[in-house]
């Protein structure tokens, strides 16, 4: 009878404990950031396509000049991801034209 008894309390504590949510997983990652894009479209035209704003923005209208001897897309991906970096952007993935961008909110 004892050991019935014994058996009864573990199996009940075991299912109890079972049954409490857990709590050492975070909230989603999209929760937590937001994200951009920025795309090189062209000589020294630059799409930004953030959260809080779209903005087209040429580099040489700027006062920004390309070096004579890089190649314009990737120096302007460049540019665009250091100044993105100065504000808190992350850069997640780049192609030969883009650049996704995050942060948190």
């Amino acid at each position: 009878m004892k050991k019935l008894i014994i058996i009864a309390v573990v199996a009940g504590a075991a299912i109890l404990w079972n049954l409490h949510p857990g709590v050492a997983q975070d909230k989603p990652a999209a929760a937590r950031y937001e994200y951009g894009i920025v795309k090189w479209d062209g000589p020294d035209r630059l799409f930004y396509n953030l959260p809080e704003k779209f903005e087209l923005v040429h580099l040489a209208k700027s006062g920004v000049q390309i070096p004579h001897d890089a190649q314009e897309e990737e120096w302007c991906l460049a540019y665009a991801a250091n100044q993105m970096a100065r504000e808190g952007w992350e850069t997640i993935t780049l192609d030969s034209r883009r650049i996704v961008l995050r942060r948190s909110k």
